[in-house]
Formats: C-alpha cells, sequence, structure tokens
C-alpha cells in the first residue's frame, strides 16, 4: 500500500496510509490574524467505503525553521490511526431522506426538495 513517512526535524513520527480507497493528506498550515498565530501539522484521512476519518497527527505546533519530511513509501503496514471517526449523523440523515423518498413514492406523493422558502 501507499503510505507517507512523516519525520519532523529528523525524528521520523509515523507512517500512515489509508489502502486502496480513500484519501490521505499531509497538511502544514500557518494560520494569522488579530485572533493570533497558529502553525502546526495535521496527518489524516478518509478510508472508504465506511466513510471512516482516520489521523495520526492532529494538530502538532510547529516552530520556525522545523524541517518536516514527507516520504511516499510503499508497504504491507502502517502505524494505527491515533484517531478513527465515523459520520454517523451524516449517513444516518442520507437513510431517513431515502426512506422518506421511498414512501413518497409508495404513496404517490411529491417532494419538492432544496426549497428555501419557509413552510406555509
Amino acid at each position: 500500500m501507499r503510505a507517507f513517512e512523516i519525520c519532523l526535524n529528523g525524528e521520523k513520527l509515523c507512517i500512515a496510509g489509508i489502502g486502496e480507497d480513500g484519501v490521505l493528506s499531509a497538511i502544514i498550515s500557518w494560520v494569522t490574524g488579530k485572533s493570533g498565530a497558529d502553525l502546526h501539522l495535521y496527518l489524516g484521512g478518509l478510508i472508504n467505503p465506511g466513510k471512516e476519518h482516520v489521523s495520526w497527527i492532529e494538530h502538532r505546533n510547529l516552530s520556525v525553521g522545523d524541517v518536516i519530511q514527507v516520504k511516499v513509501v510503499e508497504g504491507n503496514s502502517v502505524d494505527e490511526p491515533t484517531r478513527r471517526t465515523t459520520d454517523e449523523t451524516a449517513k444516518a440523515l442520507e437513510d431517513r431522506k431515502e426512506y422518506v423518498r421511498r414512501m413518497a413514492k409508495q404513496l404517490g406523493l411529491r417532494i419538492q426538495e432544496g426549497s428555501k422558502e419557509p413552510p406555509s
């Protein structure tokens, strides 16, 4: 499997991979403004088909001069994510919408989706 090996200042932090179906992202963010500044590293992704969000590094603070190395590697094993979550709420909502669509069709009702107007 394709994976990312992440090192910070020469120290290996982890090897992350999501398998054959999903998204893997390494993100370095610099956010600044009136409320302050934040420089950090994120490493995570999405494993399909279960829509499982995974992360290995959620918010690693960085400093000026830090060296982040992302090496793309191939291997049979990766480190376990530190966090796994599924978007149950979104799936449950989609399941309910599909149920309502089926019931409306069976009852001969018409559903108007995406209406911005308040009900009368």
